[in-house]
């Protein structure tokens, strides 16, 4: 099932970032029931958010000709924060469906969040236009009562070739 992020969500979660900090322009998540599912038990515990993203110009340096570190992380926080408030809307994952959006935005910003990230660079690309691939590949069975741990993946390819990529693991904290 493949449903685009409606405009209104998508604008509701970039509206902590900067206007020039903006850098997907839309989304669409496929909730993948048939394909290869990380936990065989939870055939439902695969989401994936394909977002149109693009940097005019970097918002704390001079242009450095290629796609960086920190716009990579940028640019996966709000490509995570497009597939979370995805699954809630959508009740993708067991495990959020007590979340409603109201809930999600109450806690996008202080219960989201990084534990673990690894990113890699291994073909440059430019920052104007490029896709962004995030994946919930795991939801991590019971580590800790006050935390949900989600084992995450993110893929940038540019428009005009390059990739970069990323393992991220990420907690919510469950109140």
């Amino acid at each position: 099932m493949t449903v685009p992020l409606e405009a209104a969500v998508l604008e509701r979660l970039l509206q902590p970032y900067r206007e020039n900090c903006r850098y997907v322009f839309e989304a669409s998540l496929t909730h993948a029931r048939d394909k290869r599912a990380p936990r065989p038990d939870d055939p439902e515990s695969w989401v994936t958010l394909h977002g149109r993203c693009g940097i005019g110009g970097s918002c704390y340096i001079d242009d450095t000709g290629h796609f960086n570190a920190v716009e990579f992380n940028i640019t996966y926080n709000q490509l995570l924060y497009a597939g979370l408030a995805g699954a809630v809307q959508h009740g993708l994952l067991p495990e959020l469906r007590h979340w409603d959006l109201d809930e999600y935005w109450r806690r996008q910003l202080p219960d989201v969040l990084i534990v673990d990230y690894h990113v890699r660079f291994p073909k440059p690309m430019l920052a104007d236009s490029f896709v962004g691939r995030f994946e919930i590949r795991e939801v991590v069975p019971k580590p800790h009562k006050r935390l949900l741990l989600l084992r995450t993946g993110c893929r940038m390819d540019g428009d005009r070739g390059g990739y970069s990529e990323a393992d991220v693991l990420i907690a919510l904290v469950r109140m």
